[in-house]
């Protein structure tokens, strides 16, 4: 356990550092979740003229249905687009080039009709899945279908994974980019347990430092007031929010590392060959970009 987090720190490091040179990825995720909250904002509106209409427990019909749809559809191209801003920006990084913010949303707006179809499938994929638990809700045999559905649902996220890299890299439509993903996915099926593992170690050291600093925090602020009370509860939103912030973008730099690596066999620029190597266990010789 000991060696996996040293391993693990050290990728994260180097994650970081990439991430140090270029901190504008850090608005990426912040403008998708600004969007992402005004579309539910605004959806949320037919959502309350829906449930008025039914009466009683709401029925799962076209509408709603239709509704949840679009939701998916929604969200699913607003965390795409940025997702692909931070691939692209990571990509640049890693040749050795330096991509402005404003380049990196032209880039994704240039490949707007990839990013449409990927998230009209990937909408599509999730209202099935949803279908399929409303099914296991209802009737009989419910834990099996909720297995399938888990079942399904990971194996999709899986076999996805490197989706956006390679819309990024080759501009491939998403029927290709899966087949693309999966190619790399075999070529890499152990290293990408590892980095979910080595990434989600640190990730929870920082989880659990920041519970206990917490508890700590508001011991002490309970006992100089409201103020300090309300204060404190702010810093510690604050600081779960920047965590999660840091390392969903540090899991998207690190896959576009790992993309690299295993489709290219190149180790990307910023990190040592021998830190990729060894949380990749890699089988064949790498160069760098």
């Amino acid at each position: 356990m000991a060696n996996a987090f040293s391993r693990s720190w050290e990728i994260t490091k180097l994650t970081l550092h990439v991430m140090k040179q270029d901190k504008e990825l850090l608005l990426f995720p912040v403008f998708a979740g600004i969007f992402s909250i005004l579309f539910l904002v605004a959806l949320l509106f037919p959502t309350i003229i829906l449930a008025f209409v039914q009466e009683g427990e709401p029925v799962w019909g076209i509408t709603a249905y239709a509704l949840l749809f679009i939701a998916y559809l929604g969200l699913a191209f607003i965390a795409t687009f940025f997702n692909v801003c931070v691939v692209y920006t990571t990509k640049r990084r890693f040749e050795g080039g330096n991509a402005t913010f404003g380049e990196s949303i032209t880039f994704a707006l240039s490949k707007i009709h990839l990013i449409f179809y990927w998230s009209l499938l990937s909408a599509t994929v999730g209202l099935l899945l949803r279908m399929l638990e409303r099914a296991a809700e209802r009737g009989r045999g419910n834990i099996l279908l909720r297995f399938v559905a888990a079942g399904l649902g990971m194996a999709w996220a899986i076999l996805t994974i490197f989706v956006v890299p390679s819309m990024v890299y080759y501009g491939l439509g998403p029927i290709d980019a899966i087949k693309r993903s999966t190619q790399v996915l075999r070529k890499t099926w152990g290293e990408s347990l590892i980095r979910h593992f080595g990434l989600g170690l640190v990730q929870f050291a920082f989880i659990i430092a920041g519970i206990l600093a917490s508890v700590a925090l508001v011991f002490l602020s309970v006992a100089l007031g409201p103020v300090a009370l309300v204060m404190a509860i702010a810093l510690i939103v604050l600081y779960f929010l920047a965590v999660i912030l840091v390392f969903a973008v540090a899991n998207t730099v690190f896959n576009t590392a790992l993309f690299v690596y295993a489709d290219k066999g190149k180790i990307p620029h910023g990190f040592s060959r021998e830190v990729v190597q060894g949380a990749f266990r890699a089988k064949k010789a790498a160069g760098t970009i």
